[in-house]
């Protein structure tokens, strides 16, 4: 019996996509209706410092950004990810990332 069993035997599709290596199940998201911002601030390397998503049609004023701070070390290697919901306005100024 697969330590995957349970009550009922997994389908093929559950099956396929269970990760035994990271003990999780994998996915891919695919976005829809949804519209995409990216901000690199002072950057000039080509690496985004705010990227935010939201639903099609909501103004880069209203609250609803699903909104991620990427940060970089001294090496400019990518080391952390916050998030925050707010505007793509108060990105910088007022959004709360944690």
């Amino acid at each position: 019996m697969s330590d995957l069993e349970g009550r009922s035997k997994p389908s093929t599709i559950e099956s396929d996509v269970y990760d035994k290596d990271i003990v999780a199940l994998r996915y891919s998201e695919i976005p829809s209706n949804q519209q995409m911002r990216v901000d690199f601030d002072t950057r000039t390397d080509g690496q985004a410092v705010y990227m935010g998503w939201a639903a099609r049609g909501l103004s880069e004023s209203d609250t609803g950004w699903l909104l991620h701070y990427l940060e970089y070390d001294g090496n400019n290697a990518f080391i952390k990810r916050t998030i925050a919901i707010d505007s793509w306005d108060n990105r910088k100024t007022s959004a709360s990332y944690a």
